[in-house]
């Protein structure tokens, strides 16, 4: 059998705190959301101009 290393998620050079990462997550998922908002406004335009 072919021995696998664990994958670790971690840096043992670098720590980063709780409130950090919620932080980045909190950012990453008002992103996520402008995002699909502005691409649905796109779609929205899209179908005016073609009525028009």
């Amino acid at each position: 059998m072919i021995k696998k290393e664990k994958l670790n998620f971690y840096s043992n050079d670098m720590t980063v705190a709780k409130d950090q990462l919620v932080h980045n997550h909190l950012k990453l998922t008002f992103q996520r959301i402008s995002v699909t908002d502005l691409d649905q406004k796109h779609k929205e335009w899209a179908k005016e101009n073609n009525a028009n």
